[in-house]
């Protein structure tokens, strides 16, 4: 009885429903990818199929184009959202939304002047010809996902993670199956790119549902507020900077290895990281929320409440990287036997090993960047993440050439003095300073309560 009460209140925690359909999407979407990929591949042939790869790889990579527009309004609305101020965030949500559409109007105008000249660049002139008559289309499904950064943040300020996590579990498992059956059937890219865009515009419309049941107050008219835009643009740009910054970590050692060291050396780097991330990446996609969770805290001063909420959060996060590291460490040979084969694991096992420790080290910073974006600190935050990048792939295109692929482990490591300093950064500025300051607060408001003798 006891255990079913229990489970029954986990149901209506917030937080843990946040972070358990955050870590499903996680999850879910590589495994549904897994399956479809050998259905495409077979249906649309090798070249189709990297056109189609292209183009998701293009779309994700535009995506950074929107300014931070989305993480922006999160901060600020779960700001307004702790403070009860219905009309100051209705106000930001128009704006934000406004400005989401102006940008989306201005991407597909240059899609469609520049299309031509641009996308042959990546597709080459034989790709084009397949897929030409549709291309603006790429244009087209950035800017709506610009829109729905925005939208979808409407109700993520509001910390409910959740909910987005559902949507694009649903969203992935139907297109996904979708995208196999008209290949199947069809046989034709182009086919495919204009389901693509028809799927973001229903995307775009069930999280402006969703949106309108969660918050009933907020409109989706057009408004320009100049106040509320240079909010939006003195977070926005810090945030968009570690978008930048975030996209080139996930590609740039793969440029410098494959420059350097050639293809061969680059796919076995390739498949060593591709497992090692997830040490990175799970925590990080559980602990998403809390940047709204932080930012909402930190705006009602509630900081005995950010406190408890970090240390636990970091003690988790601490006990996942710490086992999981851990066994990928110890187990390196027979897990890349059982994924791969036995020459593989002989041969690059010590390269996984060093991954494995260099990523697990970093993976400590994520709790404390979702702190320090979600206090205010964003731009210090932008600053440590800008040198750690720099750090590492000056170090990765210095020493490639020397130790070949473990220098890029090796290289990770210098991470470790600023991830050691976010840490004391966050104990000394948000937790520690200031729980001080409200524990003065406390006696002296029990000094004032207390009769004089």
């Amino acid at each position: 009885m006891r255990l079913i009460n229990r489970l029954s209140s986990l149901k209506k925690n917030r937080d843990f429903n946040n972070v358990l359909f955050s870590v499903s999407s996680y999850f879910i979407t590589p495994v549904v990818i897994i399956i479809s990929t050998p259905m495409l591949l077979k249906n649309l042939g090798s070249a189709n199929y990297g056109i189609w790869v292209l183009i998701n790889s293009l779309i994700n990579v535009l995506g950074i184009s929107n300014f931070g527009l989305g993480n922006a309004f999160i901060k600020i609305g779960s700001e307004y959202e702790s403070s009860q101020n219905n009309t100051m965030f209705n106000q930001l949500f128009s704006v934000s939304f406004t400005l989401s559409i102006i940008l989306a109007i201005v991407f597909n105008v240059i899609t469609l002047v520049f299309d031509t000249s641009l996308f042959p660049l990546l597709f080459g002139i034989s790709g084009m010809d397949s897929i030409l008559p549709v291309i603006h289309l790429v244009g087209g499904v950035v800017g709506l996902r610009i829109i729905n950064s925005v939208i979808s943040g409407s109700y993520m300020a509001k910390e409910r993670y959740d909910i987005n996590s559902k949507v694009n579990i649903a969203y992935n498992l139907i297109t996904s199956i979708l995208f196999t059956v008209l290949a199947f059937m069809y046989k034709d890219i182009k086919l495919l790119v204009i389901f693509l865009f028809i799927s973001t515009v229903l995307l775009l419309l069930t999280n402006a549902f969703i949106a309108k049941k969660v918050n009933s107050s907020i409109s989706f008219r057009l408004l320009l507020n100049k106040l509320v835009f240079l909010k939006i643009f003195n977070y926005g740009i810090y945030s968009w900077l570690q978008m930048i910054i975030s996209a080139l970590n996930n590609q740039a050692d793969k440029l410098i290895i494959g420059f350097l060291l050639g293809p061969n050396a680059l796919g076995y780097y390739a498949v060593c990281m591709q497992l090692v991330i997830k040490i990175h990446e799970v925590p990080a996609a559980a602990g998403a929320f809390l940047f709204a969770k932080f930012s909402s805290l930190y705006e009602s001063r509630k900081i005995t409440e950010i406190r408890g909420l970090y240390l636990k959060a970091f003690l988790y996060k601490s006990i996942f990287i710490i086992s999981s590291s851990s066994i990928a460490f110890v187990f390196a040979n027979p897990i890349l036997t059982l994924w791969i084969n036995s020459e593989f694991a002989s041969q690059h096992m010590t390269l996984f090993r060093v991954l494995v420790i260099a990523v697990a080290i970093g993976a400590f910073g994520v709790i404390p960047n979702y702190c320090l974006n979600g206090t205010g600190f964003i731009k210090i935050n932008t600053v440590l993440s800008l040198s750690t990048s720099i750090s590492i792939f000056s170090l990765i295109f210095i020493l490639v050439p020397y130790y070949g692929d473990i220098s890029t482990g090796l290289s990770r490591l210098v991470a470790i003095p600023l991830v050691v300093f976010s840490i004391i950064f966050v104990h000394r500025k948000i937790l520690k300073v200031k729980f001080d300051q409200e524990e003065v607060s406390a006696i002296k408001e029990l000094l004032v309560k207390t009769p004089q003798t």
